[in-house]
This record gives structure tokens, sequence and C-alpha cells, in this order.
């Protein structure tokens, strides 16, 4: 599968084997006549729709022009109902709404020109009960005296579904729910990715060859299983997932979603059947996990003590963070751990972070037995371990007195020998985990006091107090910014943002950004980067 770029550089958005990008070119839209020229809102926006419109068709294959077509305006469609109606109650919703469409099927009904034609068949097939009646009858009005069509334009918004199809990654990173549309002259699929590395949610929607060949290439590609399913049953996972990826407030969707999904929502309202939900998706308790440990150390030898811990956070990301389950076996699974859900998880040295790849190796291997995966597909998970080992090594914290591994959940002490060892630091205040879930009382109980460490042994015992007090603040205030770097990279943060604060960087002063950098182990644009994230977020003096 393919995707075609016209001159100008936009995609053609499709995805068909052997396609040929064709070249339609349109002329701007003429009003009534030539010369009588109509003011009214709806001109301009109409306007912007055809110049779309035409945009998109010359970007695109001759025979996808009826796709197209449709596709281009159900997204136009919706943007306006965004941009246009989006306020007030429903029923001061559906007046805009209705006389917007009743203004532009009067003003297309009004122009002669092929384009706008076009237009106006697009919008009479697309738009939804607020604006059909009216577009409707322009369209019928026009097409009585409109002479040199194109017969595709016929065939806009008037392909019927036949059947559809599931295919699923045998390592459960994701799905295809392919519809299968018929027709004499353009028989196509629009095919739907469900990610499920990413909680599931649609990631891309774009148009494929016809069934008969899609099913060929999944096979042809193996490592994939591919079953027939009901209409409705397909439109039920479909809608699933573009639910979850609304719950995004950024979803990491392509370019083909955003012009496609459109197309997508306006044929599965049209189906005869009603959507089945599909099932909901079974959850493991705590209990169930730490009993699921249990049975991996059992069933495996030589690991490190830390073993436990690792498996179970294994679990908690492949459960609470994807869907498949925790035996699911993927190198996509192990990059998303190695290289950023555990970094940011976890504050740990290069002793414990050590341990990791070989306990996620053995857990492999593990899982991979349990659910009878095909060796190949074991041996490229296990692999990708040693591929993203390195991004995991680079957030291991500097250990300044041997310490063994200070990881998110560990409640020892073994930081209080580390405090004396620097002349009048003393021991950080104990935080207050009143009101604090458990999650982020742990992150609170080793964020704080290392920032107190990393600030007194960096900057002098001066400014620890004034290091914890930031810490403490960024989990109590903004918990959520956590997210957005490396756990290990905030005390080093705080550190960099309170020694500019301070004026200890600069000419003349003790520390440069490069030096006060390679002493904190990161770098500047890192640190820069990260220290904005808390003056901004938690209003704090630059």
């Amino acid at each position: 599968m393919t995707k075609s770029r016209d001159r100008d550089g936009r995609g053609s958005h499709l995805r068909l084997v052997d396609s040929v990008p064709g070249s339609t070119p349109g002329q701007p839209p003429a009003g009534a006549g030539g010369t009588d020229l109509d003011t009214t809102p709806s001109v301009a926006v109409l306007d912007t729709l055809q110049e779309t419109l035409l945009l998109d068709l010359a970007a695109a294959p001759p025979a996808l022009h009826p796709v197209i077509a449709e596709a281009s305006v159900a997204r136009s469609a919706a943007l306006l109902a965004d941009q246009l109606w989006p306020a007030g109650q429903p029923d001061e919703i559906g007046e805009v709404e209705r006389f917007f469409w009743a203004d532009a099927a009067r003003v297309l009904g009004e122009r002669r020109d092929l384009d706008s034609f076009v237009l106006l068949t697009s919008l009479a097939r697309t738009v939804g009960p607020a604006g059909r009646l009216p577009l409707q009858r322009a369209q019928l009005s026009r097409g009585r005296t409109q002479y040199g069509t194109p017969d595709w334009v016929s065939r806009i918004a008037g392909f019927r579904l036949t059947s559809a199809i599931v295919s699923e990654d045998v390592t459960g990173d994701g799905l295809s729910v392919v519809l299968d549309y018929d027709d004499d002259q353009h028989p196509h699929t629009v095919v739907v990715f469900v990610d499920n590395n990413q909680g599931a949610i649609a990631k891309d929607v774009f148009v494929g060859p016809p069934v008969d060949r899609v099913v060929e290439a999944y096979q042809r590609g193996g490592r994939v299983t591919v079953r027939t399913v009901r209409p409705a049953v397909a439109a039920g996972i479909i809608l699933q997932a573009l639910g979850e990826t609304h719950d995004h407030d950024d979803p990491p969707v392509t370019e083909d979603f955003e012009f496609f999904s459109g197309l997508l929502v306006n044929r599965l309202t049209q189906l005869p059947e009603r959507p089945i939900r599909p099932p909901v998706r079974p959850q493991l308790s705590g209990r169930q996990r730490d009993e699921l440990v249990a049975e991996f150390l059992a069933a495996s030898t030589d690991l490190p003590e830390d073993a436990a811990d690792i498996a179970r956070l294994w679990i908690d990301h492949a459960v609470d963070r994807t869907v498949g389950g925790p035996l699911r076996v993927s190198a996509v699974l192990v990059e998303l751990f190695l290289s950023y859900w555990l970094p940011r998880k976890v504050l740990a040295d290069s002793t414990y972070f050590a341990a990791v790849p070989v306990v996620v190796k053995a857990w492999l291997q593990f899982a991979g037995e349990r659910t009878a995966l095909d060796l190949d597909a074991i041996e490229e998970a296990v692999d990708a371990v040693d591929v993203w080992t390195p991004a995991l090594e680079a957030a291991a914290l500097a250990d300044p007195i041997g310490s063994r591994a200070v990881f998110l959940d560990d409640t020892s002490d073994d930081l209080e020998d580390a405090y004396r060892t620097l002349a009048g630091l003393g021991s950080p205040p104990r935080p207050d985990l009143h009101g604090l879930d458990k999650s982020h009382a742990a992150t609170l109980s080793v964020l704080a006091p290392h920032a107190w460490l990393l600030a007194g042994e960096t900057l002098g015992t001066d400014y620890a107090a004034e290091a914890y007090e930031i810490a403490d603040r960024l989990v109590r205030d903004a918990p959520d910014l956590l997210t957005k770097a490396r756990l290990s990279t905030w005390p080093r943060a705080i550190v960099w943002l309170l020694a500019h604060r301070h004026r200890l960087v600069g000419p003349g002063e003790p520390l440069t950004p490069l030096a006060l950098a390679a002493e904190l182990a990161s770098s500047p644009p890192t640190l820069r980067k990260t220290a904005k994230l808390l003056t901004d977020t938690l209003i704090l003096p630059r």
C-alpha cells in the first residue's frame, strides 16, 4: 500500500496498491451568471470548502474521486460543526446549523459551474439531517440542467458495505478493522487501525484496495490472524476505539485519520444494524498480579534480588497503560517499558537498572511459553531488550554513596547516611503525606529528599531546603507534570533552576551551564526545558 503525493506536496491520503496520482485541476467558484456576487456569510465558507475539495481531488487518483469527495466534505462539515455552532442549547445549535445549510443550498443552487455542483452533490449526500433536505432539493434542481457532469459524481457517498474482517497481530500490538465496500467501478475498503500500545485508540484510518487484496497482503506478511465478523461487530470495535481516541487530549493519530474519520463516522451511522459493543476487558486485581509474579519467580532461576519488583512493574504497565494483558510478548511493548515508562516511574541507580533487562528477558520467555507464542516472536521481543537497554541506563541516578538502588516504592532509610556525609546538611524534613494517595506519597518520599541531597551536594547546604520545598510543591500542586520528564530529571532540573535563580551560573560565577549540566549528569537543553515547566506551572520566580 502506498501514499501518493501531488506537486504541491499534499498527501493524497490513499494507500492503494499500484495507485497512480491523477490531476484534475478546478476553477475557482463563480457567482450566478459570472457577475452577481453574493455577500452572505455562507459564501466565504463555501468558497473555502470548494477550494479544499478541489485540492483534495487533484491529489487523488481519478478512480477514487467519489470516495475523496465524500471524505473531504465530511471532514469540512465536522470542522464547521466545531467552529460555527459549538456552544449554546441544543435548540439554538440546531437553528444556527439549519440556517447555515439552507443558505448554503441557496448559494450553491444559484451557481452554474461544474465545481460548485460537485460540492453541492457531496454536501447533499454527506451532511446530517439539519441540512440534508434543502441541500438535496438544490442538488436535484441543478441536476436537471447541469451538463457535462462526470459519471463518478453520481456515485459520491453511494457505496454499500458488504462485509468486514478483523486482522490482529499475534504480538497483540494492535488490530485492523477492514470494512469492505462493493461497487462495480469503485470497490474499496476503509481500514481502521487500533493501537493497543496506546490504550486501544483508533490511530489510523485510510482507504485500501478491495478486501481480497487486503486479506492476501495480510496473509503474505504473516504473524496475523484474520477473521470475518458481522458489520455490527466491526462497527462496535471501531466506535469504542474512536471513543478512546477522543478521550485523549492530544492523541497521536495520523494525518489520514484526520482526513477520513468524518467519512468513517458518516458511514457507520448509516448501518442498518445497531453496533455491537465489544465485551468489557477484564482487569487484574492487585492480588492477581502478585500471584502472577509468584508464578513467574517459581518458574524461573538465577534472577536478581529485585526480580519481584521489576516483574510487578512490568505487569502494572501492561495492564494499566496498554491493552492485551501482562502476558503479551511484544518488541514494541519492550520499547515502551524500557525507554519511556520505567524511567518516569522509577528513581534508581545503575545497579537496579542493570537487573531490569535480565528480569524482562526471563519474563518474556515465561509469558511466551504460557501463551504458546511462536519462537520467532519471542526472540524478536528478547532482542528488543538489548536494543533499548541503553535508554534505560541513561536514566540511572548518580550514586555518590554506593548504596543499593532507590526506586519509587522504596520506603527504606538508606539515604539517611548520605545526608550526614555532607557537613552541616543533616537530615531533610519528613514530608507530610497526609491527603496524598499511595503513589504520590511514594513519589514525594523519594523525590524531595533526593532534591535536598543533590542541591546540597552541588550548590551548597544553604540551597537544600529550597530544593526540598520545590519538590514538595511539584508533587502536591502539579503531579500530572511529573509525566512530562523522567522522575530522575526533576531533582536535577530543580538544582539547575536554583543555580540560575541565585545567579550561581554565568560569567565570573562559580559554575558555567556546561559544567553544571555535566555535574548533574544531564544536558543543558533537557535541564532548561524541564526547569521552564517548573516555573510556568508552579509560577516560580525565574
